[in-house]
């Protein structure tokens, strides 16, 4: 049966990581390079949290609050740790923020008539209004579907469910893409087709989600052009 959307996972994928955004940190801070030791998926042997998150000790969500935790003196962090570190480190041009192969995937994936959405855990909860709007994505998701404050959070069936409502599209026709594989998992489970995105390849991430849709529609996809 042929795919009728793509969803994205936001963060990480629509999105840099904020693995990706440490080196600007630094840099507005006035920072030695390699001061804020977060690596993630970019050196798991280098960041001990990142492994213990990975092995489920804790959650994805459990693994900010402990790195924001550590480095809240270092932003001068409020009330809401995870809030500022999030804060600081997105606080960029949307240029610097917007993963640019992914969104030349999506204006390639439109072309062809799909439906491109996006499903997040997150943006409500690590991102403030006004930084969202900034970054003029709202609108460019059929649907933008926000778990932050669901009650749920992927890879809880009910998230992907709340997202296949909203698409009104039974799982089979739906390719869901995340750099998370534990979400990977969780959307297979609910009968969603999925691709894993390597956030360190993301050029080869991306090419491997236009080969799995196009043998999900059926026809060739182009690269297209797009900018950010």
């Amino acid at each position: 049966m042929k795919i009728r959307a793509v969803v994205f996972d936001f963060g990480g994928v629509v999105i840099r990581t904020p693995f990706e955004m440490v080196a600007g940190l630094e840099r507005r801070l006035g920072l030695v390079p390699g001061t804020i030791g977060l690596t993630g998926p970019f050196d798991p042997q280098a960041d001990p949290l990142w492994q213990r998150f990975q092995s489920g000790e804790f959650t994805e969500v459990g693994y900010w609050h402990r790195q924001a935790d550590r480095y809240a003196d270092l932003i001068d962090a409020g009330e809401d740790r995870l809030r500022s570190f999030m804060d600081a480190l997105f606080d960029a041009p949307r240029r610097e923020v917007i993963r640019p192969e992914t969104w030349r995937l999506c204006a390639v994936l439109r072309s062809k008539g799909l439906r491109v959405a996006a499903l997040t855990n997150d943006l409500g909860r690590f991102h403030d209004p006004a930084w969202i709007e900034r970054m003029q994505v709202l609108d460019k998701f059929d649907p933008l579907v926000d778990l932050s404050h669901s009650g749920v959070l992927k890879p809880d069936p009910r998230g992907y469910k709340i997202l296949l409502d909203q698409l009104d599209l039974p799982a089979d026709r739906v390719l869901f893409v995340d750099d998370q594989p534990v979400n990977i998992a969780g959307a297979e489970r609910v009968g969603l087709r999925t691709v894993y995105f390597d956030v360190p390849y993301p050029s080869g991430s991306v090419e491997r989600v236009l080969k799995t849709a196009e043998a999900l529609i059926g026809e060739g996809l182009g690269a297209g052009h797009s900018s950010p």
